[in-house]
């Protein structure tokens, strides 16, 4: 899995989108609660991940995207591990 953390979001790539999750103060309780807080944007090429800064798009890609469970919890226990520190 790429991703790039920030000290706000974590961005994970699943080309052609990005995947944008707020790190929270506290730990998301389950994958409902993780994708409420989430967005996936789009970008032209996997290259422009290194420099996606969600602030700068105009606007969410639109929905229709389905991710597995087996993809998303590896997620959450990432996202949980690296809450906000604030």
């Amino acid at each position: 899995m790429e991703y790039r953390l920030t000290d706000t979001h974590l961005y994970i790539l699943e080309y052609p989108g990005v995947l944008c999750f707020a790190r929270p103060k506290y730990e998301y309780k389950d994958l409902g609660e993780l994708m409420e807080n989430s967005s996936l944007y789009h970008i032209s090429t996997p290259e422009d991940f290194e420099s996606f800064d969600h602030t700068k798009v105009s606007t969410p890609s639109d929905g229709g995207s389905f991710f597995f469970e087996e993809f998303l919890n590896p997620i959450l226990k990432l996202v949980n591990e690296i809450k906000s520190k604030d």
